[in-house]
């Protein structure tokens, strides 16, 4: 689908936007992730409790959709005011995305966010969907730069590209990257919408950061790192 980059669409005041949260599994996963004598698991779902609360934070955010192949996900779904929606196989992130789109109307904004990015406030989702309000297609690249966090579409017919070297793939189907002109004010907000977590020293920089309460409460029972890493 061709996209306009240089112009941006009129933006559609006033029409608040659905986000699609993906979360493939909440005892898998993120194996770079084991943090002194704690496994991954109990961050995997912290991060995922504060992106959803994030989600109904945000002025600009309607409804949140959680979509999984893990039926237990549903009660996460459940507590966190969120709707869920079962996916038929563990296709992969994208696929999960597409599948909660073709139940939306055609031309409802979504806005797909990873669910392992636990800095996210309202505020921050709010700085992000006021850029992508202004364009068709959108994504926000992440900390180290080659992935991406968030993909923003007011279109049927776009498709995300999460997975590896995602930027790239985004802005090569005509995504345009967000955040790139934030203002000195909304920097921090742009900070906290990149910073994703795969790894001890990405939780440390979240830390740094500022983490969602439910993540924080599981980093000071001990699943951080006992020595803060030395970030190269």
């Amino acid at each position: 689908m061709a996209l306009n980059r240089d112009v941006p669409n009129t933006p559609r005041a006033g029409e608040r936007w659905t986000a699609i949260v993906p979360v493939r599994s909440l005892t898998e996963g993120k194996s770079r992730l084991l943090t002194g004598s704690s496994p991954a698991p109990g961050l995997i779902e912290a991060f995922a409790r504060d992106v959803l609360r994030a989600c109904g934070e945000s002025a600009n955010i309607d409804r949140t959709i959680v979509v999984s192949p893990d039926a237990s996900i549903e009660a996460l779904a459940r507590e966190g005011n969120s709707d869920f929606v079962p996916e038929a196989s563990a296709s992969g992130i994208n696929e999960a995305i597409a599948s909660v789109r073709a139940i939306c109307e055609p031309n409802q904004p979504v806005i797909g966010i990873l669910a392992d990015t636990p800095c996210l406030t309202g505020a921050a989702l709010d700085a992000v969907l006021a850029q992508a309000r202004n364009y068709d297609v959108s994504f926000v690249a992440d900390a180290a730069g080659t992935g991406s966090t968030m993909w923003c579409a007011q279109v049927p017919g776009a498709r995300s590209f999460f997975g590896s070297h995602s930027r790239a793939h985004h802005r090569a189907s005509g995504a345009i990257e967000l955040g790139v002109t934030a203002t000195s004010g909304d920097a921090f907000l742009w900070t906290r919408a990149r910073r994703d977590v795969d790894t001890e020293v990405d939780l440390w920089d979240a830390h740094r950061i500022g983490l969602g309460p439910a993540t924080t409460r599981v980093y000071e029972q001990g699943a951080a790192p006992t020595d803060d890493p030395v970030p190269d």
